[in-house]
């Protein structure tokens, strides 16, 4: 199975237009502060909503509260492991068989490695973590 750890993910609203993500994440690289994962979608005519995944989730945290763009925060789970054919496989069975249901998923492949963020209700949480082995 994957090596699998638990996360803090943060939500950010913004507007849909050309230079709101840029200007977000200069504003992350000024701070120093690193991220292991960023996802960012149009919700509606002028919205969007950017989830982070900071490497320093007490630093994100303090910033947007402050800059007013903390819009949620919540946890997640980070897989990482060697890319093969069924490479995640293991651990959805782990989840399927104590009934937890992934509420969001996505998985990329690089140089021969794989990364997974998993998603799952709140009230799942420690049910997951368990049956995935999370650190």
């Amino acid at each position: 199975m994957a090596t699998v750890q638990r996360v803090k993910y943060f939500k950010a609203n913004l507007e849909n237009k050309p230079g709101a993500l840029l200007k977000i994440v200069s504003e992350l690289k000024a701070k120093n502060l690193g991220l292991s994962g960023l996802w960012g979608f149009a919700t509606q005519p002028g919205k969007a909503e950017l989830y982070v995944v900071p490497k320093n989730p007490d630093k994100l945290r303090s910033l947007w509260s402050a800059a007013g763009l903390l819009a949620d925060e919540g946890t997640a789970f980070w897989l990482k492991g060697t890319d093969r054919t069924g490479a995640l496989t293991k651990s959805l069975e782990a989840l399927a068989a104590v009934n937890v249901n992934i509420e969001s998923i996505d998985a990329v492949a690089v140089s021969g490695r794989f990364g997974s963020f998993i998603w799952v209700s709140p009230a799942e949480i420690d049910k997951a973590a368990k049956a995935l082995g999370a650190k």
